[in-house]
């Protein structure tokens, strides 16, 4: 990747946040968006997702240069960027930043950094950077796809400048993720598939991936992130629902079929067990018949069926990617 001076002075870049009532954590990521942005740098757009905290109230009274869009309801995370996007599109945006209500801007030049990151390779589709938790931990720097489940990398190690470089990746987090316009006329649109939320941000990833785009992480800047301010309003049984929901689509849609069969025998044939049987601690026999065995099977199979109950789209997407797009080891 080739050093490049600033590219920001002709570029127009949108901001989208997506908020549910998240008044408090909104107010911090704005207010430190605009102290460490100039305000010929980029346009915000924040997706209101029928907060019911005067979270729209606090940005049209304290933030009037922020466009708003106020839904009706909870859309999720991939349906209210869409909307965002869509706007971001019409209005000539060259290159767009999907970025968390959680997260806060630590430095004046953090757009600058991603923008030239992104502009130093026509070949570079996706920028992502390095997020920590409010303590000083790694939350994020670049993802990993393996057979088991796509992974942060780094997840709670003490930040020691071990990931100081910039990496092309297997995908970022859509907690701040800048990609350019002219890549999602190419791939299209977040999948609304995911909604409410999990997998939607690595999907992107992997998508511009099988359209020849590379996806890259970068150390410069580093922000710092509240995770998981959205999902925690959420109670743990959907929570865990709705991750392995949509981990089931992006398997589905991204993995090599022989991919899918392996990691069915390998992991998904013990999770079904589980749901049956428990082993005692030190994993060796006997083994008895889980007293919650109902409940858990009936769940494997909600998850399952929430996955699988639209085949014909899921291989019409599926035939999508790969023809037009390349293949790739996931």
């Amino acid at each position: 990747m080739k050093n490049q001076a600033s590219t920001m002075l002709n570029l127009t870049t949108y901001v989208i946040i997506v908020n549910w009532n998240g008044k408090k954590l909104l107010q911090k990521c704005l207010n430190s968006l605009f102290a460490n942005t100039a305000s010929s740098e980029c346009e915000v757009v924040v997706v209101d997702n029928a907060s019911t905290d005067n979270s729209v109230a606090m940005v049209r009274q304290n933030f009037s240069q922020v466009k708003v869009i106020e839904n009706s309801e909870n859309t999720g995370f991939s349906k209210a960027n869409n909307q965002g996007i869509r706007l971001a599109l019409e209005n000539g945006a060259n290159h767009i930043l999907l970025l968390n209500n959680d997260v806060e801007i630590t430095r004046p030049s953090w757009l600058e950094e991603l923008s030239n990151v992104l502009e130093s390779d026509p070949q570079i589709g996706i920028v992502g950077c390095k997020l920590l938790y409010p303590n000083g931990t790694i939350q994020h720097a670049g993802g990993v796809i393996t057979l088991r489940v796509p992974f942060h990398r780094g997840e709670g190690e003490k930040e020691c400048g071990q990931y100081d470089k910039v990496e092309f990746v297997d995908y970022v987090t859509g907690a701040a993720l800048l990609i350019k316009s002219d890549v999602i006329r190419r791939i299209g649109l977040l999948d609304e598939g995911f909604s409410p939320l999990y997998f939607e941000d690595t999907d992107w990833c992997v998508r511009a991936r099988l359209y020849g785009y590379k996806v890259v992480y970068t150390p410069n800047p580093t922000l710092i992130h509240n995770c998981g301010s959205s999902s925690n309003k959420l109670c743990s049984d959907k929570k865990r629902f709705y991750s392995r929901r949509s981990f089931i689509r992006f398997m589905l849609l991204n993995y090599q079929v022989k991919n899918i069969f392996k990691w069915t025998l390998l992991f998904e044939s013990k999770e079904l067990i589980r749901c049956l049987v428990v082993q005692s601690r030190n994993g060796k026999l006997p083994i008895a018949l889980r007293p919650d065995a109902s409940n858990k099977l009936m769940f494997f199979v909600r998850v399952w069926w929430a996955s699988i109950r639209d085949p014909k789209g899921i291989i019409a997407l599926r035939r999508q990617r790969f023809i037009f797009g390349r293949k790739i080891s996931v």
